[in-house]
């Protein structure tokens, strides 16, 4: 599918494009989602340029290539996709710039590029140049960004406040085994969209100085270029601080988990003191020695059985007095 925006006297008109279609007089934006092979070669052939396939949209990825061939730009980046869903992933979008025109390449469809087209219509809304147009792309892709960076703050909020809110480790509120597999499942989920961002990040930045070292004539735009390099380093340095955060609550997790199963050994070997000296007076009791007087009497049993109950109880009461159960 192709998508033309451009502008028609005083407003912006935004149509699907046909390979047959003519092309605007003024600068235009083309966006191509998943282009089929009869669209690619026409529009080749249309805007005299050459369009990467996907396989070298890969390696331009992979190399970060940002390159000029006759007076076109083309360049990479990475753009999160699927940030709600438990598997966000990053795919390869290309960015080719001319004099005339913008246009953009893409197997997904991200919400920044709604966003743009959506703001291309409003009546105030003028790009004069293709760099300025670029750059005002740029400016939606970075906002959609910083709100997927507030999807991981949220997360880990949430998580903070689950951790070290409630006493996880009481029985009477949750089980929490099954509460600490949970936030160690949200830490991983929030742990992968934060390594997706940065490497998004990684690659705007260097598009984005990129864009200003060729393609800037204008102070407005060069502050605009400026303005949204000065935004990516500080949603890198959120990416930074992030990562620092997940550390630590994985790491307060998994102490609690080992607190857990310590409380779990502490009450195993309570229990085992307790039942230690009843069971060293049922052994005693158990010889089978010809003189042992307490045999005969009457009341041995039971005076056997009350020295087994003092002997738990006793270490009970000194162990609850001194706060160790």
């Amino acid at each position: 599918m192709i998508k033309i925006t451009y502008r028609n006297g005083h407003e912006t008109v935004s149509d699907d494009w046909q390979i047959t279609d003519p092309l605007p007089d003024g600068l235009f934006w083309m966006d191509m989602v998943a282009p089929t092979a009869d669209e690619h070669l026409a529009v080749e052939k249309r805007l005299s340029i050459e369009i990467p396939s996907k396989t070298e949209v890969w390696k331009n990825n992979v190399l970060n290539r940002l390159y000029v061939e006759e007076d076109v730009a083309y360049m990479t980046a990475s753009l999160i996709s699927k940030s709600d869903s438990p598997y966000p992933t990053t795919s390869a979008v290309t960015f080719i710039m001319a004099k005339q025109f913008m246009l953009t390449v893409h197997d997904i469809s991200p919400t920044s590029f709604k966003n743009f087209s959506s703001r291309l219509l409003r009546p105030h809304e003028k790009f004069h140049t293709s760099a300025h147009l670029l750059t005002g792309l740029f400016e939606e892709i970075i906002s959609r960004v910083a709100f997927n960076s507030e999807l991981v703050v949220s997360s880990l909020d949430e998580v903070s406040h689950d951790v070290f809110g409630v006493n996880v480790l009481d029985k009477r509120v949750k089980k929490s085994s099954e509460f600490l597999k949970r936030a160690i499942k949200k830490l991983g989920g929030a742990a992968d969209l934060n390594s997706q961002i940065s490497d998004s990040l990684h690659s705007i930045n260097r598009l984005l100085v990129f864009l200003k070292q060729i393609a800037c004539t204008e102070q407005a735009t060069i502050s605009a270029i400026d303005l949204a390099i000065s935004d990516t380093q500080a949603l890198k340095a959120q990416c930074a601080f992030l990562s620092d955060k997940i550390t630590f609550l994985l790491d307060a997790t998994l102490g609690l988990i080992n607190v857990e199963q310590n409380v779990i050994i502490k009450i195993f070997s309570v229990v085992a003191v307790f039942f230690l000296p009843p069971t060293m007076v049922s052994s005693i009791y158990g010889m089978n020695f010809h003189h042992m007087p307490e045999l005969d009497w009457i009341g041995g049993y039971p005076m056997a059985l009350g020295i087994m109950a003092l002997c738990a109880i006793i270490p009970y009461i000194y162990f609850r007095k001194k706060g160790w159960l």
